[in-house]
């Protein structure tokens, strides 16, 4: 990675509802550490300059459990989507000059070799955004990468909000984005709730890039492990299993 100062946000601020348990989703255990610990540690070797956690439900402990890692804890009081998540950290980033990558505090198996071709490509490509991207033939409920006719990234369309010829798209968003800082602020204020779930999405940030005339690229993987989120007690067991058995093959 070149010497560019980079930024990180980590949203982290979901309940897990599905995960049917009283705990936040970031500190459900996973081989003995909290969930969102294996996140942090794979942003470890990027060095970022500032490292902001957006927080909500039962802040004060996720405070407590990850304190003396340097962090900016901003909270994100209402859940209003991913947009209105990643808003939270605006005011933390004030006097930051750089790039900012953009990770899911419920992806532990996302690699920092990953993240750090992302931000590399980013920097290579001298792009607005760059979007790290699932090519994969099996359907999943991500949100959808949409390409124009010259192959251009134009949107991506949450699935719920997608029609069923995007639906056919094969290229998913993984959540993990690395952006300009002057475009990023920009295009999360110009982004509303007019959608199915009446949310604030980040990806709608992606659209408002493009049209303003410049360039989002794609980093594409073909490894949908690394972005295994969880939501679900299975989802935790699949990640523990997968832990394990690389534990084993070492």
């Amino acid at each position: 990675m070149n010497s560019k100062t980079l930024a990180v946000i980590v949203l982290a601020a979901g309940k897990g509802t599905r995960m049917k348990s009283s705990l936040a989703k970031v500190l459900q255990p996973l081989k003995n550490q909290p969930l969102l610990y294996y996140v942090l540690e794979s942003l470890v070797p990027l060095n970022p300059h500032v490292s902001v956690l957006v927080i909500g439900f039962q802040s004060e402990v996720v405070k407590k459990t990850f304190a003396g890692r340097g962090l900016i804890f901003v909270e994100q009081k209402e859940q209003l989507g991913t947009g209105h998540a990643a808003q939270q950290a605006k005011l933390a980033l004030d006097d930051f000059l750089g790039d900012i990558l953009v990770v899911c505090g419920d992806m532990p198996l996302i690699k920092s070799k990953t993240l750090i071709e992302l931000v590399n490509k980013h920097r290579d490509k001298e792009s607005a955004c760059t979007v790290l991207t699932l090519k994969s033939s099996e359907k999943k409920d991500f949100g959808l990468v949409i390409r124009d006719e010259q192959g251009a990234v134009s949107k991506i369309v949450e699935h719920k909000d997608a029609s069923e010829e995007e639906k056919k798209v094969d290229e998913f968003n993984s959540g993990v984005y690395c952006f300009d800082k002057y475009l990023f602020l920009k295009a999360l204020n110009a982004i509303n709730n007019n959608n199915i779930q009446k949310e604030y999405y980040l990806t709608d940030t992606i659209e408002y890039i493009v049209k303003s005339g410049s360039v989002v690229e794609t980093l594409q993987i073909a490894d949908s492990t690394q972005l295994l989120g969880i939501n679900t007690q299975e989802d935790l067991f699949l990640a523990e299993k997968i832990l394990t058995d690389k534990t084993r093959s070492l």
